[in-house]
């Protein structure tokens, strides 16, 4: 009888201990909280600490190599499956970014992802098949949560290969934005967007510090890189400290670098940064064109005393003279034909004349670069300024005449807005009248709503 006793505690405890280990229960979704790399590289966070995001992925695996592709498929995207448990669920694309399976967003089946951006605007589905050929791996990005009413949170995703054709992957959310994020939720397109994005990272460095801010602003992956958009950061001396798309060049000088158009940029850059922040712009290439050249309206504003930071956005010509500003100007030159040069230059010159429009005005310089018309600055018509530099040192008037021998063209250049009584970039149409002067006009860059994105 003792015996059978002590035979039944000891299955009692026995049982007690497998179920303490957990062997009789389903794994837990609860992933401890990982430590990424300030990289951002794939594969760079600490596997121990996220076993069960990784099980899970691994678990999905298992299954489609054992029950088939069609079999996986189907079970992956069935809402009530096996491999949806809380917010865990598995997401499967080929290597062309098309979604094969999603039990949150059927509707995203059959849909190639690989311009898609998440709410940071950043183009993750590149960067899951980076991580899948480089991995397995993990990739930050920004996604709604289905079990917060769709809320945008922070999300660490990790991918794994089935085959050469396919893989799979799931998340887990860490919950939402940094407060110094939400107002940057989106893709920048117009002037303002894009110096509130430069803020916000401001705001940010603020916050977390300059070795925390350089590490998140050289994160490729990271919420301040948004595809061909994102926060780079120089010190006053022209040196790199944040290139997410360019790592190669952090700790390189940029100060006597030009673009092809010959402008020292950088210096300019430094100039407004110094006098507290502004707009310019220049020639650069663009990461998502194959680093083709493209024009490039940025952003730049100082972070403290030792270095600033300042985000672009690429542009076409046809974005920055629009056919208003075209229309305004091709209107000008009709009247100077029809009317005669001295009747227009009269009518450019008055300031309650006809071609003072929304903001617009005419004005007119001879090629010897003798000012003909200047509504608002009187006092410098018939003035030669043909050697006079503008703020930044550049030979503005040159470049208008140069620009103007063409026939048509554009031209950047810094000059006092009337309106604000402030020194801004403005960007001119001009167009040449008769072979012995012309004329144009041009809008300067403020905080305004004009779609900027070429």
């Amino acid at each position: 009888m003792n015996r059978k006793i002590t035979i039944i505690i000891l299955i009692f405890i026995l049982t007690l201990l497998l179920v303490a280990a957990g062997c009789t229960q389903p794994a837990s979704t609860t992933i401890p909280a990982p430590v990424p790399a300030s990289s951002g590289k794939a594969g760079a966070v600490n596997v121990t600490t996220n076993e069960t995001l990784v099980a899970f992925v691994n678990e999905a695996v298992t299954y489609a190599r054992t029950h088939g592709k069609d079999a996986a498929l189907a079970e992956f995207s069935n809402p009530n499956g096996t491999f949806v448990r809380g917010e865990l669920y598995i997401y499967a694309y080929n290597f062309n970014s098309t979604t094969l399976a999603h039990p949150v967003s059927p509707e995203k089946i059959g849909v190639n992802r690989l311009t898609e951006r998440d709410a940071l605007g950043n183009l993750y589905a590149q960067g899951f098949i980076d991580a899948v050929n480089n991995g397995p791996g993990y990739l930050w990005f920004y996604y709604k949560n289905p079990v917060h009413n769709n809320a945008i949170e922070k999300k660490l995703g990790y991918v794994a290969k089935v085959d050469d054709t396919w893989w799979l992957g799931s998340g887990v959310y860490y919950g939402p934005l940094d407060p110094s994020l939400a107002s940057s939720v989106g893709t920048p397109s117009t002037s303002q967007e894009i110096k509130d994005f430069v803020d916000s990272a401001a705001a940010y460095a603020g916050k977390n510090g300059k070795d925390a801010a350089l590490a998140a602003f050289n994160n490729k992956s990271g919420p301040f890189t948004r595809g061909d958009l994102y926060i780079y950061a120089l010190d006053y001396t022209g040196n790199a400290l944040a290139l997410a798309h360019q790592p190669q060049l952090v700790g390189t000088s940029f100060y006597n670098i030009k673009d092809s158009s010959g402008r020292y940029y950088t210096r300019t850059e430094i100039h407004l940064a110094q006098d507290g922040g502004g707009y310019l712009m220049y020639q650069y290439p663009d990461p998502a064109e194959n680093f083709t050249v493209r024009y490039k309206i940025s952003y730049v504003r100082p972070v403290d005393d030792t270095y600033w930071i300042g985000a672009g956005i690429y542009t076409r010509e046809d974005k920055l003279i629009d056919q208003e500003l075209r229309q305004f100007v091709a209107d000008a030159k009709t009247y100077a034909k029809t009317h005669g040069k001295e009747k227009a230059l009269a009518e450019f010159n008055n300031p309650n004349g006809s071609f003072m429009r929304n903001g617009l005005y005419i004005f007119a310089d001879d090629y010897n670069g003798t000012v003909l018309a200047w509504p608002y600055r009187p006092d410098q018509v018939g003035k030669n300024l043909f050697n006079e530099t503008d703020s930044m040192g550049t030979h503005h008037i040159q470049a208008i005449l140069n620009s103007a021998r063409n026939g048509t063209g554009m031209v950047e250049y810094y000059t006092e807005n009337p309106l604000t009584n402030t020194t801004r970039l403005k960007i001119s149409y001009v167009t040449d009248v008769d072979g012995t002067w012309v004329l144009g006009a041009g809008r300067y860059m403020e905080p305004g709503t004009v779609n900027l994105r070429g």
